[in-house]
This record gives C-alpha cells, structure tokens and sequence, in this order.
C-alpha cells in the first residue's frame, strides 16, 4: 500500500482527483485529496492573508498530522508550486514528487515569473470591490477540453497564491513531471526545465485539465512512481 496526497491547481478543489482517487483506493493505496484553504469546499475561509504559504502549510501538516510517510505528493498545475514548497519543508516524509502539466518554480520564483502573462490575464478577473480575488477563467477558452464537464464548483481565489515567491526550493526527492500536449498547452518550457532537472518525463495527448478526463491514465503514472519504476 502506498500514501498519495494529491493537490489541485487554481480555481479548482480536491473534487477533481474523485475518479483517480476512487482507481488507486480500489488497489488498495491510502489517497488524500485535500482543497486548499480558501476554495471549492474552504472558499468560506478565503480572506486577504490566504497565499501560496497557507497552502504550503494545509499540505505539510496534513501529513503530518496523519502521520504519513513515503508519500507520493502530486500536483496539478498551481498545485506544483505547492508540493515544492511541501518538500522543501517535509522532504523527509516524501517518496517521490509528481507534477501534472504544472508549475516547477526555482528559488525566489513566484508563479507569475514562470507564465508572464498571467498578471495581465488576472486583473480582468478581479472581483469588484475585493481586488486581491479573482474569478475562475473561462473554461471554453482556456481548456476546451472541458466541454461537457460541469465547472458550476470552480471558486474564486486569491492573487497572493500566484505572487508569492518560493524562498526554499529542495530538489533532492525523485520527481516525474507529466506534460499534456494538447493545445492550448501551457507548460513546455517547465517541462524542459523538468527534464534538465533529471526528472523522468511522461507526454500525455490530452488538454491541461488532465486529471478530469484522463484519470486512468494519471493514475497508472503516480503507481509507477510509487513502484519506483
């Protein structure tokens, strides 16, 4: 049996992995899907101080308090600015690291420094009268590969999870970084950074919302990675 803690990106909640989580509980593996603080089932908690810090904390204790080790920590999209502050705090508790078509920041990088057009794309999201939220982008233009999903439990977030910069970065855990291929495709150039980084590399033909339509797929790739193969 095997620990994953899986991690989700913007917008988004711990209610995307359902269809992975139920594949890898059904062999048997332990499998928490934490939302963040601040959004899908926390967006009550969302204040002006929620940032990529407290989501590094949500994700750090989580395992601690639950006593995990060996843990397989996977992220998708946002959720890999999470899961490198996680292992630069618990690396201890960490088997492997797996980036879903995602973030992989350096030391000092925030995620606006990664996709630079980002900023220009979030102040058109701004919600009025609370400009340090943003309202979820439009699934038809950013990830048509949605069409047909229902997004109704998208919420709001805040900008300080895509402005504040990782101070500690620890690339001593294993990683494999899974990139999607299907346009609009995002992180290329991440993925290149992976493979420099030694990384294994996994190409998937699939749109950046991958762990909703391919889940069989995502979850064949974190077992391998929990085998250590």
């Amino acid at each position: 049996m095997a620990n994953f803690v899986l991690v989700h990106g913007s917008w988004a909640g711990g209610w995307q992995w359902a269809d992975i989580r139920e594949i890898l509980e059904s062999k048997g593996h332990r499998v928490l899907t934490p939302s963040l603080t601040g959004m899908a089932d926390r967006h009550h908690l969302i204040n002006e101080d929620v940032g990529l810090f407290t989501h590094v904390d949500d994700i750090s204790r989580l395992i601690e308090w639950e006593q995990l080790e060996n843990v397989i920590l996977a992220g998708h999209s946002y959720g890999g600015m999470v899961i490198t502050g996680v292992a630069a705090k618990i690396k201890e508790r960490l088997s492997h690291l797996v980036y879903v078509d995602a973030f992989l920041p350096r030391a000092g990088e925030c995620a606006w420094d990664i996709l630079t057009w980002q900023p220009e794309a979030f102040e058109t999201l701004k919600i009025e009268g609370k400009p340090w939220q943003v309202e979820p982008v439009n699934p038809d233009i950013f990830f048509p590969e949605l069409k047909g999903y229902n997004m109704d439990r998208l919420t709001p977030m805040t900008i300080r999870t895509h402005t504040d910069p990782l101070s500690d970065v620890d690339n001593d855990v294993p990683g494999t970084y899974i990139q999607c291929t299907q346009e609009p495709f995002y992180f290329g150039e991440v993925a290149e950074r992976a493979k420099s980084d030694g990384m294994k590399h996994v190409e998937i033909e699939a749109g950046h919302i991958v762990i909703l339509t391919h889940p069989k797929e995502i979850a064949e790739i974190l077992i391998e990675a929990a085998s250590g193969s």
